[in-house]
Parts: C-alpha cells; structure tokens; sequence
C-alpha cells in the first residue's frame, strides 16, 4: 500500500486561491535513472521528485511525489555541485505523517551521493524500532530511523507557506551531513568526492529484508507492498555557498553518546544573528534559552563555541529528533538535525 493513495484523499484543493513559489535555493533539477519496483505507480513518476517539497504537514503528507515502489530506487541530479559544509549539507523529503497521537506513518529509504553517477557512498543508517514487522495502518516514534529518509512528516511546503527547506528546526524531512562518509571506502579512496556530489540516490528500504548498517533488519509501516514515496531533495551548502564566511551550527555525538554542539561563525561569534538561534524538539520549538542549561561550554576561540550536553544521550532512553539552526548577519543560514535514538 503507498501513501500516496492515502493522503490523496485528504487532499484540498483551492480553487480561490493563487500561492507562489517560494525561491530557497536549490533542488534537484533531473531524473538521471529510475528503476521502479513493484507497486511503483505511472501517476506518481520520477519528475514529481523534482523542485522543492510539497508537505502536508504532521497528518496531511504529500501527492506531489515519486512512488519509488518496492526496492525501487530513483537517481537525481543538480545544478550545482553539493559540499561539505558546517552542519547539514542536503535534506531528503518523503510523504510521512502521523495519525493522531506521537510518531510517523514512516516509508523508508537508503540515501546515496555519488559524484562521478557511477559509485554511490550510502549514508550510515540505524534502525531503533522493534526487530519484528510493523502494522501497515499504525506509526512508529520520531527518531526510529536515523541515516533514512521516510521516518519524519514534512511541513515545508514550497507552493504555499514559507518554512525553508534547509532548516531543519521547521522543514521536517531528513537532513545530511556529507562528513558521515568521510570514513566510507569509496571516499578515501577518493572515487566520491564529499566537495563535488553530483547526484543522490535514495533506495527502498524493503521491511524485513534490507538491514541497516549495522546489520538489523528493517521494518517499516510498508510491508511488503509499500515504498518510500519521494518528494524532494534539498541543498544546504553547493558549490557556490561562500564556506569561508557562512555560520557554523554543527550537531553530532561524540564516542561517549553527549551530544557535541559546535557554533559560531568564521568572522566572528557575534556576527551570528541572535534572534535567528532556534531549536526543536519533535518539531516543537524550544528556547535556546531553555536548551543551554543542558550543555556546558568546552571550548571558546571568540568564533566558535563547542558546547556538549551534561550527560550522555545515547543509552538514555530518549527516542525523537532534536534540530538547531542559526544564521548570520547577511542572512546565511547553518543548521543540523541528530536523531536521538537512546
């Protein structure tokens, strides 16, 4: 069963009104392969993966979407050249949504970059749901999939509201860091580029039978005949993205499980605009003034702060999606998004 059926029934359309796009950057631009698997669908194709998202929100999802169909997989292509910069680097939106209470009708998919088109590095991925198949009608917490795009609604919607793709405190999706691959065979042995990413793949994940990278297997609200359905992918940092001077807000866990917080901007910490520091929580916003008291400042050269939580998150219980973001005085915007998987 896709998705796609399901919230095109929820779907309104509007016939009094006019939205015009809004302009935040770059997306992908071509649909360079798409192997379709069984269940994909001709009225969702490929180019619906084009341009920017068209979210539903927590319980709406997305008709404007490629049906990737089961362990099929869909190759895109961009403009400019995708980098490695402070914090996210691309945002991956699927269709997922919630029904009522906590958590995501979640769809999965494997995420890829490749800069030559031939080899693909896969982001790393962690499954933290339970090891037996889900009900293809029920919801699975935030935080279950990390390193997958399918496990989080989208609310940014490019036709008609104004939440930024790139920010991961309101965007929903998934959001990637390319210096996750910087250990990845392929890109020490130089054969994928993190400064030249040319193109993302995202691959089904089929539940029960592909397994993350730490060996689990997957098991999503799809089963056996549902997909990931795909509708968009976002760039945060390309090629012309001015790394010298943009900020930093720079989320990751360190070897013991804190989560390790890096910000501030190459010209200074106090060029940051200080009303633009934002959090989330489940997409819930939060003071930064409320998240500080849960880290300590370890390190401060007058641009960059390291900030670490008190206690380690990882092993705490904690399941959910925690996202900053910050930019600085021209604007620039630098965010991150750690899936808590305690």
């Amino acid at each position: 069963m896709s998705r796609s059926f399901l919230v095109a029934s929820r779907s309104v359309f509007a016939a009094c009104f006019f939205f015009v796009p809004v302009a935040f950057g770059q997306f992908a631009t071509s649909v360079v392969q798409f192997n379709p698997g069984s269940s994909a669908n001709a009225s969702f194709p490929a180019a619906k993966a084009l341009g920017g998202p068209q979210g539903g929100g927590a319980s709406g999802g997305s008709t404007d979407v490629c049906v990737l169909g089961v362990g099929g997989s869909l190759t895109l292509g961009f403009a400019s050249p995708i980098v490695d910069g402070p914090g996210a680097d691309l945002s991956c939106f699927e269709n997922g949504f919630g029904f009522g209470g906590g958590g995501n009708f979640s769809e999965v998919a494997f995420v890829e970059v490749s800069s030559d088109g031939v080899n693909f590095a896969r982001f790393p991925s962690n499954y933290a749901g339970p090891p037996v198949p889900q009900s293809a009608f029920g919801t699975l917490p935030f935080g279950t999939f990390a390193g997958l795009v399918g496990g989080l609604p989208v609310f940014s919607n490019v036709v008609s509201n104004t939440l930024d793709p790139r920010d991961p405190v309101v965007a929903g999706g998934e959001f990637f860091d390319l210096a996750e691959l910087t250990a990845d065979p392929l890109v020490v042995a130089g054969v994928v580029d993190l400064d030249g990413i040319q193109f993302v793949r995202v691959v089904d994940a089929i539940a029960g039978f592909d397994v993350d990278s730490s060996g689990k297997f997957v098991f999503d609200n799809g089963g056996s005949t549902g997909s990931a359905d795909i509708d968009a992918v976002a760039v945060c940092h390309d090629a012309n993205t001015d790394l010298a001077h943009a900020p930093i807000c720079d989320l990751r866990f360190d070897s013991q499980g804190f989560i390790e917080w890096t910000l501030g901007d190459p010209d200074g910490f106090f060029t940051l605009s200080v009303p633009t520091l934002t959090c989330s929580v489940n997409f819930q916003a939060v003071p930064f003034s409320s998240v500080l008291p849960a880290f300590s400042i370890v390190a401060f050269d007058g641009k960059v702060a390291t900030l670490r939580s008190l206690g380690p998150v990882t092993g705490a219980g904690i399941l959910g999606v925690f996202a900053a973001s910050v930019r600085d005085q021209a604007q620039t915007l630098s965010g991150d998004q750690l899936l808590l998987q305690g």
